[in-house]
């Protein structure tokens, strides 16, 4: 089968289960508990992020490993369901309630697996050096061998006290060290994926910093937004907590999928400037209308003794006026905090606009010109030629050959003005 018609196989499959488990959920009995459907999202959108990129991209292993944790969010959900349903006191009479318990269990201990090394692969599918080989293999290692023994672990399930492990083995029971062994084990394999990626970023240039940035981008406003609701705003978070955290994670594979096809690659940067104006303005003119409407109502009953809808409206008119003003301030210093490179070349450009109005000796505007060009381009060399002057239909037979230049990443720029040319040769080294 070829990898493409095999990606949509496997998304199909998904589908399936995913529609099988809704099926049961509502042929349930109402006092039994049902899947949350935000789960079924998030699997659909592993599954189908996996099969476009595996079909587009089939060398690529992140599209496998996106599609591999749809068909286990798939598998978790469907046979979960069954047990829920089967083993139900009074639910319906279902074969294999204890083995779909089991397969539930198996494929929700392995669904944090396959995140880790979604994220420590992240975002060509490789390691970020060979270095990492050593690791990975033991991290791989110590994985399987907790879901081994997960998977043999005698006793009841945790999300079924009900049935009990029909492969459990006694041997095989952990002792309370190992639980805990098991645990310190856990996290040293998260804050060593968490590690990869910040080591990734630290070294990467181009576009795979920009991949990264979309993945970083989502992580941070993505998971930060739920918490921020839940410790600020917490009415709001009782009617928005589980669309936000949903949203939170699915920004996640959504944000992958964007930097694996390289769709849009280039508006990252927009988009976190966009959200570092956007996110503190609105909490500002927030803060400006509340405080707006307190005042002037307290105003009104002090003066009336009676409530007016007019601080509403004052409180309106006063945002509308000081939306531009506060968006202009604030992206001022959003440029200058972060992008100060790009704050301080406008800044010069703009004072050599001005000085270019009133400058009239060539030999101090030639020189403020290479240092503008030096300040704001930074290149690794700058000449500036004077073209003599000519008849432009009678041009001169004996103009200056341009030095060669050796490296592949040069770049010359011409520009004319009052009869001068300006040829900046730019080598950059790669």
């Amino acid at each position: 089968m070829r990898p493409r018609a095999l990606a949509w196989v496997l998304w199909a499959a998904t589908a399936s289960l995913v529609a099988g488990a809704l099926i049961l959920g509502l042929a349930n009995r109402p006092e039994v508990p049902v899947y949350d459907v935000p789960f079924h999202a998030i699997t659909l959108t592993f599954a189908t992020l996996g099969a476009l990129i595996s079909s587009r991209r089939p060398g690529n292993v992140m599209g496998w490993i996106f599609l591999a944790t749809g068909v286990l969010g798939g598998v978790e959900t469907f046979f979960g369901q069954y047990a829920k349903v089967a083993l139900a006191s009074d639910g319906l009479s279902l074969p294999g309630g204890v083995l779909a318990a089991w397969l539930a269990m198996l494929t929700q201990n392995s669904f944090p697996i396959s995140i880790i090394f979604l994220v420590l692969l992240f975002p060509d599918g490789r390691l970020p050096s060979r270095r990492w080989r050593p690791l990975a293999w033991v991290m791989g290692i110590f994985l399987a061998v907790t879901l081994v023994v997960g998977a043999l672990g005698p006793g009841p399930f945790p999300e079924f006290p009900s049935a009990s492990n029909p492969f459990g083995l006694e041997r095989v029971q952990p002792s309370q060290a190992l639980l805990v062994a098991g645990g310190l084990g856990g996290l040293i394999c998260v804050v060593a994926t968490l590690l990869s990626l910040v080591v990734r970023f630290y070294f990467s240039r181009g576009e795979k910093r920009l991949q990264l940035k979309w993945f970083t981008y989502a992580a941070v406003v993505g998971l930060s937004t739920p918490l921020l609701l839940n410790s600020f705003a917490p009415g709001l978070y009782q009617v928005l907590g589980q669309v936000a955290w949903t949203l939170g994670f699915l920004s996640l594979p959504v944000s992958a999928g964007v930097a694996i096809l390289k769709y849009r690659l280039y508006d990252i940067d927009i988009i976190i400037n966009r959200t570092l104006v956007y996110g503190p303005l609105t909490v500002m003119l927030a803060a400006v209308y509340v405080g707006g409407v307190l005042t002037l109502e307290y105003a009104f009953r002090t003066l009336t003794r009676s409530g007016s809808q007019l601080s509403i409206v004052a409180s309106t008119l006063l945002i509308a006026a000081l939306f531009i003003p506060m968006r202009r301030r604030v992206q001022n210093f959003i440029d200058h905090l972060f992008y100060r490179r790009k704050y301080d070349a406008a800044r010069t450009l703009e004072t050599f606009s001005a000085r270019l109005r009133e400058e009239t000796d060539m030999d101090a505007l030639s020189s403020e010109l290479l240092s503008v060009v030096q300040d704001t381009v930074q290149p690794e060399h700058v000449s500036l030629w004077l073209r003599p002057q000519f008849p432009l239909d009678h041009p001169p037979t004996n103009w200056p050959d341009a030095t060669p230049i050796s490296r592949a990443a040069s770049q010359q720029l011409s520009r004319s003005a009052h009869g001068a040319v300006i040829n900046e040769s730019l080598n950059a080294d790669a």
